[in-house]
């Protein structure tokens, strides 16, 4: 089933998500979690943590996103400012 993530959703239920997101990207490139933790600058735990749906720092989102090539598709979610 796909979750769309919506304004009814409870923070953790998108937290669940975003962190089933994340394995799948990582799955899907065929990283394993301590792979992507390292390249991350990140603790597996931390990698695991944020997979399982737990609270991490936005900081350690940021890094797993660059990772997997997919923090400018935060430029879809939030635009810049228009100048």
């Amino acid at each position: 089933m796909i979750m769309e993530f919506t304004t009814n959703l409870t923070d953790t239920a998108v937290l669940e998500e975003l962190g089933q997101r994340i394995t799948r990207q990582r799955v899907d490139r065929n990283l394993t979690q301590a792979a992507l933790a390292d390249s991350a600058g990140l603790a597996k735990r931390t990698l695991e943590r944020l997979e399982s749906g737990s609270s991490v720092q936005l900081v350690s989102l940021i890094r797993v996103l660059r990772v997997l090539d997919l923090l400018p598709q935060l430029d879809a979610v939030l635009p810049p400012a228009e100048p």
